[in-house]
């Protein structure tokens, strides 16, 4: 069973999607700008077939998600729209799975039965989320093509707790913030909460 986010939440069932333990370094904060020799100490390099993993010209989204999680599952075909328009456009999508337990399997069963032909990787010592400061699934973390933590959190604002949708989104956070980064105007650093899946807390600030 997984748990609402909110800050109860967190409390009471850390480590119930994955996260299982709390690393000893602390996330890396929004809008930090990493050189490359940090992004390689926390960016995965290869997929779940062993193949170098793409890297954005513009922007990388990195999409963390689970077949477990509901919230996860009913965002797919959303992705899968937004990783085809954003596929010409220098930005790229790679699907991250922190969840406990979860094998390749489970991740090729769940694209295929959601069309979503996306390098992936799974995220097995939990190194990713917690890197990223990402504690809920579906979540997405924005790194620019320099290297810049643009953005965290919910893909849009449709869901208004765990299994309760406010139906069509009216806020498209995500969007704004590609089409933004796209334009070559990008907006400032933000993040915004989002509603899923708990993971463990995983700190703040790091860089």
């Amino acid at each position: 069973m997984f748990a609402i986010n909110g800050f109860t939440a967190f409390v009471a069932f850390v480590g119930v999607a994955g996260c299982t333990t709390v690393p000893t370094s602390l996330p890396v904060a929004i809008g930090s700008i990493l050189s490359q020799s940090e992004l390689a100490s926390i960016l995965p390099s290869k997929d779940l077939d062993g193949n170098t993993l793409p890297v954005g010209t513009v922007a990388t989204i990195y999409y963390f998600t689970g077949p477990e999680c509901p919230i996860s599952r009913a965002y797919s075909p959303e992705v899968a729209r937004l990783a085809a328009r954003d596929r010409t456009r220098g930005v790229v999508w790679v699907m991250a799975f922190p969840e406990e337990g979860i094998t390749a399997e489970n991740i090729r069963t769940f694209q295929r039965e959601y069309s979503l032909s996306l390098p992936s990787f799974l995220d097995t010592s939990n190194a990713l989320c917690c890197d990223l400061g990402v504690q809920v699934i579906p979540s997405v973390a924005v790194v620019s093509a320099s290297g810049q933590l643009i953005y965290r959190g919910r893909i849009d604002n449709r869901y208004k707790s765990l299994g309760v949708s406010l139906g069509p989104p009216t806020i498209r956070d995500l969007d704004d913030v590609v089409n933004a980064v796209v334009a070559g105007a990008p907006l400032p650093p933000a993040s915004t909460p989002a509603i899923g899946c708990v993971l463990a807390p995983c700190g703040s600030a790091r860089f």
